[in-house]
Protein backbone atom coordinates (compact mmCIF):
# COMPACT_ATOMS: atom_id res chain seq x y z
CA UNK A 1 0.00 0.00 0.00
CA UNK A 2 1.44 3.36 -1.02
CA UNK A 3 1.02 6.88 0.28
CA UNK A 4 -2.42 7.88 1.61
CA UNK A 5 -2.45 11.66 1.72
CA UNK A 6 -4.48 13.02 4.63
CA UNK A 7 -7.92 14.40 3.73
CA UNK A 8 -9.90 16.58 6.12
CA UNK A 9 -13.05 14.52 5.60
CA UNK A 10 -11.33 11.71 7.51
CA UNK A 11 -12.09 13.62 10.71
CA UNK A 12 -15.83 13.06 10.29
CA UNK A 13 -17.12 10.83 13.10
CA UNK A 14 -18.99 7.71 11.96
CA UNK A 15 -19.71 6.25 15.39
CA UNK A 16 -18.86 6.65 19.07
CA UNK A 17 -18.43 3.94 21.68
CA UNK A 18 -16.85 3.41 25.09
CA UNK A 19 -13.91 1.03 25.38
CA UNK A 20 -11.83 0.44 28.51
CA UNK A 21 -13.33 3.57 30.05
CA UNK A 22 -12.38 5.81 27.11
CA UNK A 23 -14.66 7.44 24.54
CA UNK A 24 -13.61 6.24 21.10
CA UNK A 25 -14.76 8.12 18.02
CA UNK A 26 -14.65 6.09 14.83
CA UNK A 27 -13.66 8.23 11.88
CA UNK A 28 -13.80 7.90 8.11
CA UNK A 29 -10.29 6.54 7.93
CA UNK A 30 -8.89 5.52 4.52
CA UNK A 31 -8.23 2.00 5.85
CA UNK A 32 -9.59 0.22 8.94
CA UNK A 33 -7.87 0.43 12.34
CA UNK A 34 -6.99 -3.26 11.96
CA UNK A 35 -5.39 -2.68 8.55
CA UNK A 36 -3.41 0.25 9.92
CA UNK A 37 -2.31 -1.86 12.89
CA UNK A 38 -1.06 -4.55 10.54
CA UNK A 39 0.73 -1.89 8.49
CA UNK A 40 2.43 -0.77 11.71
CA UNK A 41 3.63 -4.33 12.33
CA UNK A 42 5.32 -4.09 8.92
CA UNK A 43 6.81 -0.67 9.84
CA UNK A 44 4.47 1.35 7.58
CA UNK A 45 1.63 2.80 9.71
CA UNK A 46 -0.53 5.60 8.33
CA UNK A 47 -1.40 6.95 11.77
CA UNK A 48 -0.50 6.21 15.39
CA UNK A 49 -1.93 2.82 16.45
CA UNK A 50 -3.06 2.51 20.04
CA UNK A 51 -4.27 0.11 22.67
CA UNK A 52 -7.78 1.07 21.57
CA UNK A 53 -7.24 -0.64 18.21
CA UNK A 54 -7.34 -4.02 19.95
CA UNK A 55 -10.36 -5.97 21.01
CA UNK A 56 -9.05 -8.03 23.92
CA UNK A 57 -10.70 -11.39 24.62
CA UNK A 58 -10.64 -12.48 28.26
CA UNK A 59 -13.83 -14.58 28.16
CA UNK A 60 -15.50 -15.64 31.37
CA UNK A 61 -15.68 -19.25 30.19
CA UNK A 62 -11.89 -19.69 30.53
CA UNK A 63 -11.44 -20.31 34.29
CA UNK A 64 -8.14 -18.42 34.47
CA UNK A 65 -9.83 -15.13 33.58
CA UNK A 66 -12.32 -14.72 36.46
CA UNK A 67 -9.74 -16.35 38.75
CA UNK A 68 -7.24 -13.61 37.94
CA UNK A 69 -9.83 -10.84 37.81
CA UNK A 70 -9.64 -10.31 34.04
CA UNK A 71 -12.97 -10.73 32.25
CA UNK A 72 -13.71 -8.80 29.07
CA UNK A 73 -17.09 -10.13 27.99
CA UNK A 74 -19.17 -9.56 31.11
CA UNK A 75 -19.12 -7.08 33.99
CA UNK A 76 -18.66 -9.24 37.09
CA UNK A 77 -18.87 -7.99 40.68
CA UNK A 78 -15.75 -8.47 42.84
CA UNK A 79 -17.51 -11.29 44.69
CA UNK A 80 -17.46 -13.35 41.46
CA UNK A 81 -13.74 -12.80 40.79
CA UNK A 82 -10.98 -15.00 42.13
CA UNK A 83 -11.45 -18.73 42.67
CA UNK A 84 -9.93 -21.69 40.87
CA UNK A 85 -8.11 -21.51 37.56
CA UNK A 86 -7.96 -24.25 34.92
CA UNK A 87 -5.43 -26.17 37.04
CA UNK A 88 -7.49 -25.92 40.22
CA UNK A 89 -5.17 -23.33 41.79
CA UNK A 90 -7.09 -21.02 44.14
CA UNK A 91 -6.71 -17.27 43.51
CA UNK A 92 -7.82 -14.45 45.79
CA UNK A 93 -9.13 -11.29 44.12
CA UNK A 94 -7.94 -8.06 45.76
CA UNK A 95 -10.37 -5.30 44.85
CA UNK A 96 -8.03 -2.45 45.84
CA UNK A 97 -5.45 -3.49 43.23
CA UNK A 98 -7.91 -4.86 40.67
CA UNK A 99 -6.19 -8.23 40.39
CA UNK A 100 -5.63 -11.60 42.02
CA UNK A 101 -2.87 -13.50 43.76
CA UNK A 102 -2.60 -17.18 44.61
CA UNK A 103 -3.70 -17.79 48.17
CA UNK A 104 -0.35 -17.98 50.00
CA UNK A 105 1.14 -20.64 52.22
CA UNK A 106 0.04 -23.84 50.51
CA UNK A 107 1.89 -24.15 47.17
CA UNK A 108 1.00 -27.15 45.06
CA UNK A 109 4.67 -28.01 44.53
CA UNK A 110 7.66 -27.83 46.87
CA UNK A 111 9.95 -29.08 44.09
CA UNK A 112 9.39 -28.79 40.34
CA UNK A 113 9.99 -32.51 39.92
CA UNK A 114 6.67 -33.13 41.67
CA UNK A 115 4.64 -31.70 38.80
CA UNK A 116 4.46 -35.05 36.96
CA UNK A 117 2.37 -36.46 39.82
CA UNK A 118 0.57 -33.38 41.13
CA UNK A 119 -0.30 -31.07 38.23
CA UNK A 120 -3.55 -32.01 36.46
CA UNK A 121 -3.75 -30.49 32.98
CA UNK A 122 -7.14 -29.66 31.46
CA UNK A 123 -7.77 -31.96 28.50
CA UNK A 124 -9.20 -30.86 25.17
CA UNK A 125 -12.49 -32.43 26.26
CA UNK A 126 -12.52 -30.26 29.38
CA UNK A 127 -11.71 -27.16 27.34
CA UNK A 128 -14.48 -28.00 24.86
CA UNK A 129 -16.93 -28.30 27.77
CA UNK A 130 -16.51 -24.67 28.81
CA UNK A 131 -19.39 -22.38 27.80
CA UNK A 132 -18.00 -21.17 24.48
CA UNK A 133 -21.49 -20.48 23.16
CA UNK A 134 -21.98 -17.82 25.83
CA UNK A 135 -18.52 -16.51 24.95
CA UNK A 136 -19.58 -16.19 21.30
CA UNK A 137 -22.86 -14.44 22.19
CA UNK A 138 -21.11 -11.97 24.48
CA UNK A 139 -18.50 -11.22 21.82
CA UNK A 140 -21.21 -10.45 19.29
CA UNK A 141 -22.50 -7.78 21.69
CA UNK A 142 -19.16 -6.34 22.81
CA UNK A 143 -16.59 -6.80 20.04
CA UNK A 144 -16.25 -4.64 16.93
CA UNK A 145 -15.15 -5.86 13.52
CA UNK A 146 -12.69 -3.20 12.22
CA UNK A 147 -10.29 -3.88 15.11
CA UNK A 148 -7.65 -6.49 15.95
CA UNK A 149 -9.21 -9.31 17.99
CA UNK A 150 -6.69 -10.69 20.46
CA UNK A 151 -7.37 -13.52 22.92
CA UNK A 152 -5.21 -13.27 26.03
CA UNK A 153 -3.67 -16.23 27.86
CA UNK A 154 -3.10 -14.47 31.13
CA UNK A 155 -0.69 -16.91 32.81
CA UNK A 156 2.27 -18.05 30.74
CA UNK A 157 5.31 -20.14 31.66
CA UNK A 158 7.26 -18.61 34.55
CA UNK A 159 4.02 -17.10 35.86
CA UNK A 160 2.39 -20.54 35.81
CA UNK A 161 5.37 -21.97 37.69
CA UNK A 162 4.93 -19.22 40.30
CA UNK A 163 1.28 -20.20 40.71
CA UNK A 164 2.36 -23.78 41.44
CA UNK A 165 5.33 -23.00 43.72
CA UNK A 166 5.15 -19.36 44.97
CA UNK A 167 7.57 -16.76 43.64
CA UNK A 168 10.76 -17.37 45.61
CA UNK A 169 10.72 -21.12 45.12
CA UNK A 170 9.90 -20.78 41.42
CA UNK A 171 12.74 -18.32 40.84
CA UNK A 172 15.22 -20.60 42.60
CA UNK A 173 13.97 -23.64 40.69
CA UNK A 174 14.77 -21.92 37.39
CA UNK A 175 18.50 -22.05 38.20
CA UNK A 176 18.54 -25.33 40.15
CA UNK A 177 20.12 -28.04 37.99
CA UNK A 178 18.14 -30.70 39.84
CA UNK A 179 14.84 -29.05 38.82
CA UNK A 180 15.58 -27.54 35.41
CA UNK A 181 14.77 -30.60 33.30
CA UNK A 182 11.42 -31.01 35.04
CA UNK A 183 10.64 -27.33 34.41
CA UNK A 184 11.49 -27.69 30.72
CA UNK A 185 9.14 -30.65 30.45
CA UNK A 186 6.42 -28.68 32.25
CA UNK A 187 6.88 -25.66 30.01
CA UNK A 188 6.72 -27.83 26.89
CA UNK A 189 3.46 -29.34 28.12
CA UNK A 190 2.14 -25.83 28.81
CA UNK A 191 2.98 -24.82 25.25
CA UNK A 192 0.92 -27.73 23.94
CA UNK A 193 -1.98 -26.65 26.14
CA UNK A 194 -1.82 -23.05 24.94
CA UNK A 195 -1.87 -24.23 21.33
CA UNK A 196 -5.07 -26.17 22.06
CA UNK A 197 -6.57 -23.00 23.56
CA UNK A 198 -5.55 -20.93 20.55
CA UNK A 199 -7.13 -23.50 18.23
CA UNK A 200 -10.34 -23.23 20.25
CA UNK A 201 -10.46 -19.45 19.89
CA UNK A 202 -9.99 -19.80 16.13
CA UNK A 203 -12.74 -22.42 16.01
CA UNK A 204 -15.20 -20.27 17.98
CA UNK A 205 -14.35 -17.08 16.05
CA UNK A 206 -13.42 -18.25 12.54
CA UNK A 207 -11.57 -15.62 10.54
CA UNK A 208 -11.75 -13.01 13.31
CA UNK A 209 -8.72 -13.65 15.52
CA UNK A 210 -5.76 -11.51 14.46
CA UNK A 211 -3.27 -11.94 17.30
CA UNK A 212 -2.64 -13.80 20.56
CA UNK A 213 -1.25 -12.29 23.76
CA UNK A 214 0.56 -14.38 26.37
CA UNK A 215 1.46 -13.05 29.82
CA UNK A 216 4.82 -13.77 31.40
CA UNK A 217 6.44 -11.26 33.77
CA UNK A 218 10.24 -11.28 33.74
CA UNK A 219 11.16 -8.23 35.79
CA UNK A 220 10.53 -5.83 38.64
CA UNK A 221 10.67 -2.05 38.95
CA UNK A 222 14.46 -1.83 38.74
CA UNK A 223 15.57 -4.84 36.75
CA UNK A 224 15.12 -8.45 35.67
CA UNK A 225 14.37 -11.64 37.60
CA UNK A 226 16.98 -13.76 35.84
CA UNK A 227 19.76 -13.52 33.28
CA UNK A 228 19.26 -13.55 29.51
CA UNK A 229 21.06 -16.91 29.39
CA UNK A 230 18.56 -18.42 31.84
CA UNK A 231 15.63 -17.07 29.82
CA UNK A 232 17.12 -18.40 26.58
CA UNK A 233 17.57 -21.86 28.03
CA UNK A 234 14.49 -22.20 30.20
CA UNK A 235 11.68 -20.23 28.53
CA UNK A 236 12.41 -19.04 24.99
CA UNK A 237 12.18 -22.46 23.25
CA UNK A 238 8.72 -23.12 24.70
CA UNK A 239 7.43 -19.66 23.88
CA UNK A 240 8.73 -20.05 20.34
CA UNK A 241 6.83 -23.31 19.98
CA UNK A 242 3.63 -21.29 20.48
CA UNK A 243 4.61 -18.21 18.47
CA UNK A 244 5.74 -20.37 15.54
CA UNK A 245 2.36 -22.08 15.62
CA UNK A 246 0.53 -18.75 15.71
CA UNK A 247 2.53 -17.42 12.79
CA UNK A 248 1.79 -20.60 10.83
CA UNK A 249 -1.90 -19.77 11.28
CA UNK A 250 -1.47 -16.15 10.17
CA UNK A 251 -1.69 -14.70 13.69
CA UNK A 252 0.52 -12.03 15.24
CA UNK A 253 1.92 -12.57 18.72
CA UNK A 254 2.30 -10.34 21.75
CA UNK A 255 3.86 -10.81 25.18
CA UNK A 256 2.57 -8.90 28.18
CA UNK A 257 5.58 -8.64 30.47
CA UNK A 258 6.03 -6.29 33.42
CA UNK A 259 9.23 -4.87 34.82
CA UNK A 260 12.29 -3.02 33.59
CA UNK A 261 13.17 -5.66 31.03
CA UNK A 262 15.42 -3.71 28.63
CA UNK A 263 18.15 -6.36 28.98
CA UNK A 264 15.76 -9.11 27.90
CA UNK A 265 14.36 -7.50 24.75
CA UNK A 266 16.46 -9.74 22.46
CA UNK A 267 14.90 -12.73 24.22
CA UNK A 268 11.34 -11.63 23.36
CA UNK A 269 12.45 -11.29 19.74
CA UNK A 270 14.13 -14.72 19.77
CA UNK A 271 10.94 -16.14 21.28
CA UNK A 272 9.07 -14.95 18.18
CA UNK A 273 6.97 -12.12 19.57
CA UNK A 274 5.87 -9.28 17.30
CA UNK A 275 4.74 -6.99 20.14
CA UNK A 276 5.61 -6.33 23.78
CA UNK A 277 3.02 -4.92 26.15
CA UNK A 278 5.49 -3.40 28.59
CA UNK A 279 5.49 -0.87 31.41
CA UNK A 280 6.81 2.71 31.07
CA UNK A 281 10.04 1.66 32.82
CA UNK A 282 12.05 1.00 29.68
CA UNK A 283 14.46 3.49 28.14
CA UNK A 284 12.39 3.85 25.00
CA UNK A 285 14.71 6.43 23.43
CA UNK A 286 17.38 3.75 23.40
CA UNK A 287 15.48 0.50 22.87
CA UNK A 288 12.89 1.53 20.25
CA UNK A 289 15.50 2.67 17.69
CA UNK A 290 17.52 -0.49 18.44
CA UNK A 291 14.77 -3.12 18.44
CA UNK A 292 11.66 -1.40 17.08
CA UNK A 293 11.84 -2.94 13.60
CA UNK A 294 11.40 -6.39 15.11
CA UNK A 295 9.41 -5.75 18.30
CA UNK A 296 6.63 -3.18 18.63
CA UNK A 297 6.56 -1.80 22.17
CA UNK A 298 3.79 -0.06 24.09
CA UNK A 299 4.69 3.55 24.93
CA UNK A 300 2.59 5.74 27.22
CA UNK A 301 2.05 9.41 26.33
CA UNK A 302 2.11 12.23 28.85
CA UNK A 303 -1.53 13.30 28.97
CA UNK A 304 -2.48 16.46 30.91
CA UNK A 305 -4.38 16.21 34.16
CA UNK A 306 -8.19 16.19 33.90
CA UNK A 307 -9.51 19.71 33.53
CA UNK A 308 -6.79 20.93 31.17
CA UNK A 309 -7.77 23.06 28.20
CA UNK A 310 -8.44 21.58 24.78
CA UNK A 311 -5.28 23.21 23.45
CA UNK A 312 -3.21 21.69 26.25
CA UNK A 313 -4.51 18.25 25.29
CA UNK A 314 -3.81 18.90 21.62
CA UNK A 315 -0.31 20.18 22.35
CA UNK A 316 0.41 17.06 24.41
CA UNK A 317 -0.81 14.89 21.53
CA UNK A 318 1.52 16.61 19.07
CA UNK A 319 4.40 16.30 21.53
CA UNK A 320 3.81 12.55 21.79
CA UNK A 321 3.69 12.09 18.02
CA UNK A 322 6.91 14.10 17.65
CA UNK A 323 8.53 11.90 20.30
CA UNK A 324 7.46 8.72 18.52
CA UNK A 325 8.74 10.07 15.21
CA UNK A 326 12.10 10.82 16.84
CA UNK A 327 12.48 7.10 17.56
CA UNK A 328 12.27 6.34 13.84
CA UNK A 329 10.42 3.07 14.48
CA UNK A 330 6.69 2.52 15.13
CA UNK A 331 5.26 1.93 18.60
CA UNK A 332 1.83 1.22 20.08
CA UNK A 333 0.29 4.03 22.14
CA UNK A 334 -0.51 2.65 25.59
CA UNK A 335 -3.37 4.03 27.69
CA UNK A 336 -3.19 2.20 31.01
CA UNK A 337 -0.43 4.27 32.63
CA UNK A 338 -1.53 7.74 31.49
CA UNK A 339 -4.10 10.24 32.63
CA UNK A 340 -7.43 9.72 30.81
CA UNK A 341 -7.22 10.39 27.09
CA UNK A 342 -9.87 12.86 26.01
CA UNK A 343 -11.52 12.92 22.58
CA UNK A 344 -9.49 16.07 21.83
CA UNK A 345 -6.23 14.31 22.64
CA UNK A 346 -7.06 11.25 20.53
CA UNK A 347 -8.33 13.41 17.67
CA UNK A 348 -5.08 15.37 17.54
CA UNK A 349 -2.96 12.22 17.76
CA UNK A 350 -4.82 10.94 14.71
CA UNK A 351 -4.70 14.16 12.69
CA UNK A 352 -1.07 15.02 13.42
CA UNK A 353 0.28 11.48 13.04
CA UNK A 354 -1.60 11.05 9.74
CA UNK A 355 0.48 13.88 8.28
CA UNK A 356 3.78 13.07 9.96
CA UNK A 357 3.65 9.31 9.37
CA UNK A 358 3.04 9.73 5.63
CA UNK A 359 6.25 11.75 5.53
CA UNK A 360 8.20 9.33 7.74
CA UNK A 361 7.06 5.87 6.66
CA UNK A 362 5.82 6.26 3.06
Amino acid sequence: MGKLVFQEQEMEVKDTFMYMGTEIRERKTPITPKENFEAMLHNRPHWQPSIYDYMYLFPKCVPDNPAKGNVSDEKLPPSMLGGRDMFGIDWEYVEDIGGSTVRPGQPLLSDANEWYDKVVFPTKEVIDSWDWEECRRNAEKNMREPYLWEPVICTGWFERLISFMDFGEAAMAMIDEDQQEAIKALFDRLSNLYIVLIDKFMEVFPGKIGAVCLHDDWGHQRGIFFSPDTVREMIVPYMKKVTDYCHSKGLYTECHSCGKVDALLPCYIEAGFDMLECQPLLDFAEVVPKYGNQLKMHVSPEVPEPGATQEEYRAAARKFVDLVCSYGKPVIMEGYYSNPMTPEFLEEVYRYSRVRFEELYH
